[in-house]
């Protein structure tokens, strides 16, 4: 065989292992550039530095454009800057992954820090009708029914967290002010005590206590009211 064909026949074979090689390694030569790049980000999130750890980001998602985790990961980040429109878009689009309830989680809790009560409700039940047992989004609806004055709605909401699990303090007090505001002071007192039993250092029990205390005893004290635990975080 002509030696300069043998010579070009294996060049050729060799190129095509290479392009094979090149093909099939792609994916993961890729893959080891968006894992760089997050690691990177989160050293600079530690360090607080947000807009690189942003930067870096966007430049893995350049990558792996319809990566849901880092959306959610970028959404993390804007939430911190207080950029909640733009939270809120990568939460939305981490949320089509579907993999999880958190993305729609945290679309409904910066719907609400929009100032849109209603968009987050709507979100929050969307996200509960995917993942029933969602203790945060359970949570979320039980404070918006409270903070609207529909009670039974709420108690609805925070029972089934007890029912999934009983040790939750803050739903305990949620319940506490949903009786007290339906005029059940007594009922609402035993609540709040079962709350301040699992976590001695829930401030809204301790005061709600102390103003059920009074109000039974005949000496309300001016200023002293029942409140639920915070609202969306």
């Amino acid at each position: 065989m002509n030696k300069k064909f043998l010579a070009g026949l294996i060049a050729l074979i060799l190129l095509g292992a290479l392009i094979i090689i090149s093909y099939f390694a792609r994916p993961y030569l890729k893959q080891g550039r968006v894992s760089r790049l997050e690691k990177n980000a989160e050293k600079e999130i530690a360090r607080g530095e947000l807009i690189d750890a942003e930067i870096l980001i966007r430049k893995a998602l350049e990558l792996k454009p319809s990566d849901s985790g880092l959306h959610f990961k970028l959404g993390k980040i804007l939430e911190q800057e207080g950029v909640f429109d733009q939270a809120r878009e990568q939460y939305s689009r981490a949320r089509q992954g579907g993999q999880s309830p958190e993305a729609g989680y945290q679309v409904g809790v910066m719907s609400y820090k929009m100032g849109k009560p209603e968009e987050a409700e709507k979100i929050f039940s969307e996200n509960l009708a995917g993942w029933p047992n969602h203790l945060p989004t359970l949570y979320q609806l039980g404070w918006l029914m409270a903070r609207q004055g529909k009670c039974p709605e709420a108690i609805a909401y925070f029972e089934r967290i007890v029912g999934i699990k009983p040790n939750e303090a803050e739903a305990y007090n949620n319940l506490g002010y949903c009786l007290y505001t339906m005029d059940q002071p007594e009922k609402a007192r035993d609540l709040f005590k079962r709350a301040l039993e699992l976590k001695p250092d829930l401030d809204s029990a301790k005061k709600s206590l102390e103003t059920i205390d009074a109000d039974l005893a005949g000496n309300p004290q001016p200023g002293n009211t029942v409140e639920p635990c915070p609202e969306c975080k």
